[in-house]
């Protein structure tokens, strides 16, 4: 469980520092589909759930901040966009 919480906040703080290095007025655009988006959530929460299960807070942690970095990605940059 502690992997998993390490994880998602890392995800967070790596997100939150990124968006900070981009000035705001420059044209950043996030180029992966949103299908790429779908299949690293995926493969992000297995990490999570299968690290989680291994008792392995390294696997449970890289896991867990793919699945935050997605998410994050998907609400500031993708939600109602086409």
């Amino acid at each position: 469980m502690t992997g998993l919480l390490i994880g998602a906040i890392g995800g967070l703080a790596y997100f939150q520092l990124e968006e900070a290095q981009v000035p705001s007025d420059a044209n950043c655009s996030y180029l992966a589909s949103p299908a790429t988006d779908i299949m690293a959530t995926i493969g992000g929460a297995w990490c999570a759930k299968r690290g989680a299960e291994l008792k392995d807070p390294v696997i449970a942690g890289f896991g867990a901040a793919v699945v935050a970095i997605h998410i994050m990605q998907y609400l500031h940059h993708k939600r109602g966009k086409r």
